[in-house]
């Protein structure tokens, strides 16, 4: 591992700042354990040996160069461990690119991707067939995003293929939700016994009534399909 290769301690009344470079990037000094393996350098650097160790200060603040930026860092109570305070990157940045915190909760340049592009300008673009079923909130597919060409007028709420019970001419069948205002489409599958026809079909509230020519018997089956006004 790249280590420090510069340190010094500048003593203040209060805050002592101590300035270091390291080789490393500002996430590997940010690691656990950077500090505590970095003690043998350290101590090569300032000429102490192990009767006259380098010692860490509680009011210590490490402000270190590394190879990707600048940060200001605590030192844990273990003497072991840099934690960074505030990451001090530089003004530079990377033509169409953004900062991120990574892993190490250090900001770095790297250039927007997956489902959208950000250009220097701020403008995103999202990225060809980004948008999925799951990433559109349920029920936020209206007739306004549809092209006028294909904007129906109408679309099928209910259906259904149910056997007569017979005993009179009409039928009632239950729809529960149907509204007087929907339409109906009504089909003869098969005309049972009784040889009968569809004669009308009317929508009432959750009810589909079928008037048939005669009585249907209970072996005539029918396909229905109840529309209602596009919204």
């Amino acid at each position: 591992m790249a280590g420090i290769t510069f340190i010094r301690r500048d003593q203040n009344d209060e805050s002592n700042i101590v300035r270091i470079v390291a080789e490393n990037t500002l996430a590997e000094v940010g690691t656990a354990g950077y500090l505590l393996a970095q003690a043998d350098n350290i101590a090569a650097l300032n000429h102490a040996s192990d009767a006259d160790p380098f010692e860490w200060q509680d009011s210590d603040l490490a402000l270190i160069s590394c190879s990707n930026g600048h940060g200001f860092f605590e030192i844990s109570a273990d003497r072991e461990d840099f934690v960074i305070l505030t990451g001090l990157v530089s003004t530079t940045l990377t033509n169409g690119h953004i900062f991120v915190g990574n892993a190490g909760n250090v900001a770095t340049d790297v250039a927007m991707s997956g489902d959208a592009t950000i250009a220097n300008t701020g403008a995103v673009t999202i990225a060809n067939n980004a948008i999925t079923t799951a990433k559109i909130l349920n029920a936020n597919v209206t007739l306004a995003k549809l092209a006028a060409g294909i904007t129906p007028s109408h679309v099928i709420k209910f259906a259904g293929q149910p056997t007569t019970a017979g005993g009179a001419p009409a039928e009632v069948i239950a729809v529960p939700g149907a509204l007087n205002t929907d339409l109906a489409f009504v089909q003869m599958v098969d005309n049972g016994t009784n040889n009968t026809t569809v004669l009308q079909a009317a929508v009432t509230a959750d009810t589909l009534t079928v008037t048939f020519s005669a009585d249907p018997g209970a072996d005539a089956i029918i396909n229905y399909q109840i529309i209602r006004a596009a919204a």
